[in-house]
């Protein structure tokens, strides 16, 4: 009786114990998060020189894990549109951040915009949306005093660029004219020796060009697509790997906008 009393005594101490335990990560840990918060703005004043403004932090620690960490999503301050994210361990120390990529990112979305501009006239919020990856020695190599241009120029075959571009057609027969455009697009980057580079178009049938809103135009690529997905009427993809033989083959065989047709396919049920 005494062994079955003591167990049953046992049992909620137990239940309070975990709960105890499991208090420091779903309460104590999100309490302090602006410890984190603040370790992870002084991190990236202290290696970029820039003044930062964080947005809003998160804490979380995976099932299984013996520790958890802070996902903080901040900005430059003279920049609000560039959203970086840092990683802060539980003993506030910041181990990762975005800042780089998110800073090169930038500059080929301002490039880009260039060409996308020259191409179709105009560049509204939604037209593109942009990424690009370096190589891990890359990385390494350069700072954020350097820009996406300089490592270009030194460095392109480290260098893979992913680009995404909404269109709007004024005719269901204008296709011939966007090949054209899309022809011009993968010479561009062909030119630039990239390591790799996908290009997706989603092109949007001729009554969105004449029912779209004003406030269409402040929506951002992946919001305007989303919002419009009924409307859209084709799909161009291509890509290109510089260590894939076939690939190589592939973007050799491009003589003219016409051979670019078979990547087109048409996005039927809208």
């Amino acid at each position: 009786m005494r062994i079955i009393t003591i167990a049953l005594l046992a049992i909620p101490g137990f239940f309070i114990l975990i709960l105890t335990i499991a208090s420091f990560d779903y309460f104590y840990y999100p309490v302090i998060s602006f410890k984190a918060e603040n370790a992870a703005e002084a991190s990236l004043e202290e290696k970029y020189n820039i003044d930062f403004v964080i947005d809003e932090s998160t804490y979380s620690k995976p099932l299984g894990e013996d520790f958890g960490y802070y996902h903080i999503i901040a900005h430059p301050k003279k920049n609000p549109d560039l959203e970086v994210a840092v990683s802060v361990d539980e003993d506030m120390e910041p181990f990762n951040d975005t800042y780089l990529e998110m800073h090169w990112r930038e500059e080929l979305k301002t490039r880009f915009g260039l060409l996308y501009e020259e191409l179709y006239g105009t560049v509204e919020k939604y037209s593109y949306m942009v990424n690009v990856s370096f190589s891990e020695e890359i990385k390494a190599a350069y700072n954020h005093n350097d820009t996406y241009e300089e490592i270009l120029q030194k460095e392109a075959n480290g260098i893979g660029n992913i680009i995404f571009a909404n269109v709007l057609l004024e005719s269901p027969d204008q296709m011939d004219d966007q090949l054209e455009k899309a022809y011009k697009m993968i010479q561009h980057f062909k030119k630039q020796n990239l390591n790799y580079f996908n290009i997706e178009i989603v092109y949007f049938n001729e009554n969105l060009k004449k029912q779209r809103k004003k406030k269409d135009s402040k929506l951002t690529y992946n919001e305007f697509l989303f919002k419009h997905l009924d409307e859209r009427a084709v799909r161009f993809y291509f890509s290109y790997d510089s260590e894939d033989e076939e690939s190589i083959k592939e973007l050799n065989q491009l003589k003219s906008p016409a051979d670019l047709e078979q990547y087109l396919k048409e996005i039927r049920g809208n």
